[in-house]
This record gives C-alpha cells, structure tokens and sequence, in this order.
C-alpha cells in the first residue's frame, strides 16, 4: 500500500515540474523569440553637398582722378588795373582799360567789366559805362599768364564836339572784372573826362586796341 501511494505521488510531482510545463514552454518561446534589431533611422537621399559660399564682394575699381575742372577765372585779389590814352577818332576819345594777372597761376577773363567813376569822396560820377563791342574782344574768353594783360577799350565823346557838356572830374576809376561781385581802382584815369553823356566799354580782349 505504501508502494501505490509513493508511485502517485511521483506521477503528480512529474506533471507539475517536468520540462513539457506549461510555464516553461512559455518561457522558452519568449526566450527563443527572435530580437528585432534596434531600427536606423532611414536617409532619404545622399546628404546635401553645403552650398558654394558667394564669393567676397569685389570692392569697385578705383576711377581714374578727375582732371582739374579747367582754368580758374581772375579773381580781384590777383589783377591789376590802369588806364592808357589811345587817341582820338570820328570824334571819340579811346582809352585802353587793362587788367593784368599778378598771381603766379593762369586764368580767365570773358565778357565786359563794369565800369564807373567815383569823385574824391567816393561818389559816383554820372551813370556806369554801358556796353559796346568796341576794341579787340570777340567775346570768347581771354586766357592771362601770370604778368598778361586783358584789355577793354573804353570810349567818350570829345570834348570839342558836345559844347563842353561833360561830367565832373572824377578821381578814381572803378571796375569790376567780367564774373566778378568785388571790384579793382586806379586813380590814374589818364585824363579821361566824360562828355556828352557818352560812356561805353567794350569785352576784354587778348591784345590793345
């Protein structure tokens, strides 16, 4: 009898803990279960070749150097002024009117001066001198070395021919130069009285009447 029951309980321990349970399949079979390998990401395309840098900015080329803007025009400060005595015709007096460059550049005169005449107070005597195209000028620009003179002639009636109707003696002659706001004197007028309301210059030219 104790033969029988040791035999059962053998049967029943085999059942419970033998290799084909239940649990040790399932063990087995999660053991055994193949491992998925750790996914890679996936590239969509050979990577991106980074873009050509632009090329640095040239700087421009330097421009050549602008060549001086021409011959400057005479300035007052640079010119000297005086009278001649050119004779008398068809009843005219003449003068020449002279301004000579004392600067130590070249410059340029175009055009008429303005002309005047002041007393010894400083007054101006009768009307300025109005505009002829008596003399050398033609109108283009007179060019002056340093020590040149442009010359304007400057004319009146004579004396002998208005009846003596002439104007005060003057001491001083202003002139403006052709351009110029700022003006030169000389009081050496080389016997130059106005008569008959006559009072004309003519432009500058490169050479005396």
């Amino acid at each position: 009898m104790w033969g029988a029951a040791l035999a059962l309980a053998c049967a029943a321990a085999l059942t419970a803990c033998g290799p084909d349970g239940g649990d040790a399949d399932a063990a087995g079979a999660a053991s055994d279960a193949p491992t998925s390998p750790a996914a890679t990401p996936t590239g969509t395309g050979t990577p991106a070749e980074p873009a050509p840098s632009s090329p640095p900015p040239t700087s421009a080329a330097p421009s050549a150097s602008a060549k001086p803007g021409g011959i400057a025009r005479c300035e007052t400060d640079g010119l000297a002024l005086s009278l001649v005595a050119n004779g008398q015709e068809m009843n005219s007096k003449y003068f020449d009117l002279r301004l000579t460059n004392t600067g130590s550049e070249p410059c340029d005169l175009l055009g008429h001066p303005g002309v005047s005449l002041l007393d010894a107070g400083g007054k101006r005597v009768g009307e300025p001198a109005t505009r002829s195209q008596d003399g050398t000028g033609d109108g283009g620009a007179v060019r002056l070395r340093p020590g040149q003179a442009a010359h304007a002639t400057v004319k009146t009636a004579g004396e002998g021919v208005t009846d003596g109707r002439c104007w005060p003696e003057a001491a001083t002659l202003l002139v403006y130069p052709p351009g110029s706001r700022q003006t030169v004197t000389t009081a050496d007028l080389a016997g130059l009285k106005v008569c008959g309301d006559s009072f004309q210059v003519g432009p500058v030219g490169d050479r005396a009447p």
